[in-house]
């Protein structure tokens, strides 16, 4: 089995994974699914020679986790989770320093940080298409077109998961005063 075959083949399957995720309106879904898909990109970014990314795409798994156990409970268990996966993400950044892919990296792994601890619905999806293009300097950076093309597709899973959510909600009435 060949090394190409192995980052195609993470590629096209957390390209999969990660867009079901994020075209769903179900943050517990979305929640899921990127979890799943980070492991897959941890691999891929492995074969691919881009440690810090493959590290902090590993720490996302965690993160996922952790954040969808989270969810519904107290506002200090949110705060200890998200601060926590902050400092872990800040410090693999450093660690695992490779340039300036890392510094987009680790931006895009923060900004997800927050917004699987605090945000829903359709603020949670525009979040995560700019983490998808913070992760694009990476997908360039390695020469990688799964990674380019598992971004943009991202991206318009969430910008589609995102009006899935503003259509479902509730419509919010307001008291005349």
């Amino acid at each position: 089995m060949s090394l190409q075959f192995l980052i195609d083949a993470s590629g096209l399957t957390a390209l999969a994974v990660n867009a079901s995720g994020l075209a769903r309106s179900s943050d517990a879904s979305l929640r899921t699914k990127t979890g799943i898909a980070s492991a897959l990109w941890a691999l891929n970014n492995f074969f691919m020679g881009a440690y810090s990314a493959a590290a902090l795409s590993a720490l996302t798994v965690g993160r996922q986790a952790t954040a969808s156990a989270v969810h519904g409970t107290t506002e200090r268990a949110r705060r200890l989770g998200c601060v926590t996966f902050l400092l872990l993400t800040l410090i693999t950044g450093a660690l695992t320093w490779q340039g300036p892919q890392t510094v987009f990296t680790t931006v895009g792994s923060s900004l997800s940080t927050y917004a699987m601890f605090y945000l829903r619905g359709a603020q949670l999806r525009y979040t995560m298409m700019l983490v998808s293009l913070l992760w694009m300097y990476n997908a360039w950076a390695y020469h990688s077109w799964w990674q380019a093309a598992a971004n943009l597709m991202a991206c318009a899973a969430a910008a589609f998961g995102a009006w899935r959510a503003q259509s479902s909600a509730p419509i919010e009435v307001r008291e005349r005063t």
